[in-house]
């Protein structure tokens, strides 16, 4: 009875999604613990020279950990920048104007003006919080924290960089293997389509599937350029920068696959009063076999990215580019068959044909437009 009353209460906690919101990513995890690492022996350190105040240092140590080592080295030279420069600050209009209400006004504004103007990021509030500490508290504070916290934002950048830095290379080649998969369904959808009469509706799905696949190109782009950041600083860089720039040149790829692929359903919509019609069938059949090979040439082109090393999927690729291209042949022969039919119908079966070469050249491992993307074998 027990046992039943807990299992409807774990189904119920899991239906408002309480498991997920609980949850903790490994890499997010990985920074908390080296944030207490650097906090506990940044407070130790100041301890050690007798700082009256070694919070400071571990507060230091603290704020600049984060998910890759350049982003540390950044942060950490920025919160020294501001409070350094905020103590100055506070110190130099201190003498000058006293201290005051106007003067307390005027020492904020001028704090938090040059934070902006110096492009602090996310401590630019620090130049006046230090000198609003250091008007406060006096002179002897202003040192103690300067000296605190440039010891906190070396601990946290020495600890991000010796224990376990991320590089995030594997995070972006995933993304550009799951690109691959979604796009090679499509393609394979798209395929199966022209084999048929595709009613309207399911030709603009296609066209929102793509921008939804282009969308996650952007989206993959972006992991790429943390997988660029994260191998700044980084003494495990070495074994992945052949990895990153592949990846880089693989990502162009499949922008300008998704490119020729929207192109093409674009044309399909135009197309679609004589998809279904007997003139233009030889055509979309020797269409749809280029497509499907398309398809098995990008779900390899994107395995590669994560496995480079697999022969199996680049001569699987290799196989399909050729038969991509004996099926390009057949289209374009029986494009010249078709006899005229309404205005542009043979100018659009051609710009169909056309992005259809230019995808299955994007993603050719031998002597494709990208090539670089992919290992040499």
């Amino acid at each position: 009875m027990a046992t039943g009353w807990l299992e409807q209460r774990v189904a119920r906690l899991r239906a408002f999604g309480v498991r997920e919101a609980l949850t903790i990513e490994g890499a997010t995890l990985r920074r908390l613990v080296k944030s207490t690492v650097a906090g506990t022996l940044s407070w130790e350190i100041a301890a050690l020279i007798h700082s009256p105040r070694p919070v400071l240092a571990s507060l230091g140590a603290i704020l600049v950990v984060q998910v890759t080592v350049r982003a540390s080295f950044s942060r950490s030279i920025q919160l020294t920048v501001a409070v350094t420069i905020g103590l100055a600050g506070a110190l130099l209009l201190g003498h000058v104007l006293g201290l005051h209400w106007w003067s307390v006004g005027v020492t904020i504004l001028a704090a938090l003006v040059v934070g902006e103007l110096l492009r602090l990021g996310p401590f630019s509030p620090q130049v006046a919080i230090s000198a609003l500490l250091a008007l406060s508290l006096g002179s002897g504070y202003g040192y103690e924290r300067m000296v605190d916290t440039a010891i906190g934002a070396g601990i946290g950048v020495l600890v991000n960089a010796l224990i376990a830095p991320p590089t995030y290379v594997q995070e972006a080649s995933q993304a550009l293997r799951r690109i691959g998969e979604d796009l090679s369904a499509l393609l394979d959808d798209i395929a199966a389509g022209l084999t048929g009469s595709p009613d309207r509706g399911a030709v603009q799905r296609w066209l929102v599937r793509a921008r939804e696949i282009s969308a996650a190109v952007r989206v993959a782009d972006a992991t790429v350029t943390q997988g660029e950041e994260s191998l700044r600083f980084n003494h495990r860089a070495g074994a992945e920068i052949d990895q990153l720039e592949r990846l880089g040149e693989a990502r162009l790829a499949f922008e300008h696959a998704v490119t020729q692929t929207r192109g093409m359903v674009r044309s399909m919509l135009d197309l679609h009063p004589v998809l279904g019609s007997a003139d233009v069938a030889p055509v979309l059949d020797a269409l749809g076999e280029l497509l499907r090979s398309a398809a098995v040439q990008v779900a390899t082109f994107g395995r590669l990215q994560q496995q480079p090393e697999l022969a199996a999927d680049r001569e699987e690729s290799e196989q399909a580019h050729q038969a991509a291209l004996a099926a390009r042949d057949r289209a374009a022969s029986a494009l010249r068959a078709v006899p005229p039919l309404r205005d542009g119908t043979a100018r659009l079966l051609a710009s169909v044909l056309v992005d259809g070469e230019r995808l299955i050249r994007e993603v050719d491992v031998r002597d494709g437009a990208h090539v670089a993307g992919v290992a040499a074998s």
